[in-house]
């Protein structure tokens, strides 16, 4: 069983063999023996793959190797995807080997939309800015329609809401749901679902958030949205990506930008500017309090299943955010009252103190 440290040797040697074919001219003034590039690993994600921002000593520019496990990752739709969503601001992929999982791809650049946050920090109209910006890359990408999307259906809804209790609830505070908690739980989730299976459905990239989305400067010192990590986009609810990146797990914005931001981007919709605006929040927070709940699952299953803590200290925050959003509606009281409960469960555990950004407020 080949070790991580060898397979990130043997992914250096693979993207030095693809960086010399990509540019040749490095080859007549450099002997192969004497090139050299460096990998430098980038933030762990909540997934089996693994990224590198890749330099070449014999060149100025920079690419991405991603190392993703073929038995683990379904690389053939990655690639398939990489090629569909490079139009709306996917990298690139400019080599592949999906033998070993290697592939090398664009560099979109370090400024994440989490970095120009941070940076915007107190300036309420700069904030603005960015989400409308990124709110806006989503209107080309939700007209995408290709066949290798497949649909985000009811079954997949269910299955990703249960995720909170199985994996965070029952294993990781080791507190399983009461029979009236499971009662909760059920007809919120049939509440939930019934919301996002009802809106118009468009291309779902499905982690529109602040730490896929990166600033790209172009010609006139004009940003645009570069994204990543959109291999698992399916055809889904239109308020879906929008409530991943307004109700982010990373970042809390403030509720008059979420509000004025939902309004704008609604108002340009095709799809939405004729639905009751009370509507259309509805649906958005209902894409938020499930996205939420799943997240929390999937950042315990991260811990207890793939050994990767880093996602750890943001639970009790997206807990407490998540039963905010759903006290505001009558149907979603009681589940307001348990994500609550989960989420002083949550801050109290030795495992899950809250991470340094998560839940600040702007």
């Amino acid at each position: 069983m080949p070790t991580e440290k060898n397979t990130q040797n043997a992914l250096a040697d693979w993207c030095l063999e693809q960086i010399t074919l990509l540019e040749p001219e490095t080859r007549s003034t450099r002997s192969r023996d004497d090139t050299k590039v460096s990998l430098k690993a980038l933030r762990v994600e909540a997934s089996h793959r693994h990224f590198y921002r890749v330099r070449g000593d014999a060149s100025n520019r920079s690419w991405v190797a991603m190392w993703s496990p073929p038995a683990l990752e379904n690389n053939p739709q990655f690639v398939v995807l990489a090629q569909v969503f490079q139009a709306v601001g996917a990298p690139q992929l400019v080599a592949s080997d999906f033998e070993r999982g290697f592939f090398l791809m664009e560099d979109l650049g370090s400024l994440h939309l989490s970095d120009a946050y941070e940076s915007a920090a107190g300036d309420s109209l700069a904030l603005q800015r960015l989400v409308d910006s990124a709110l806006d890359a989503l209107l080309p990408l939700q007209e995408i329609a290709d066949p290798a999307i497949p649909p985000y259906d009811e079954a997949r809804l269910i299955v990703e809401f249960d995720l909170c209790a199985e994996w965070f609830a029952e294993q990781l505070i080791e507190t399983p749901p009461r029979p009236t908690d499971a009662a909760t739980l059920a007809d919120a989730r049939a509440t939930l679902v019934l919301a996002m299976l009802e809106q118009p459905k468009v291309c779902v990239h499905r982690d529109y958030h602040c730490r896929n989305l990166l600033l790209r400067s172009e010609a006139g010192d004009q940003s645009t949205i570069g994204m990543v990590d959109f291999q698992d986009a399916l055809i889904g609810p239109a308020l879906y990506d929008p409530a991943s990146l307004l109700r982010d797990c990373y970042f809390t914005h403030d509720e008059s930008l979420i509000r004025a931001a939902m309004g704008r981007f609604a108002g340009r919709h095709p799809l939405l500017a004729s639905m009751p605006p009370k509507k259309v929040m509805w649906w958005h927070d209902a894409c938020a309090i499930q996205r939420q709940i799943k997240a929390v699952g999937i950042f315990a299953r991260l811990h207890l299943r793939d050994g990767k803590s880093s996602h750890l200290g943001y639970i009790p925050s997206v807990l407490s955010r998540a039963a905010a959003v759903a006290h505001q509606y009558p149907d979603l009281i009681a589940l307001a009252k348990l994500l609550r409960r989960w989420a002083i469960a949550a801050s109290q555990h030795r495992l899950m103190q809250p991470a340094s950004n998560a839940g600040r407020s702007r």
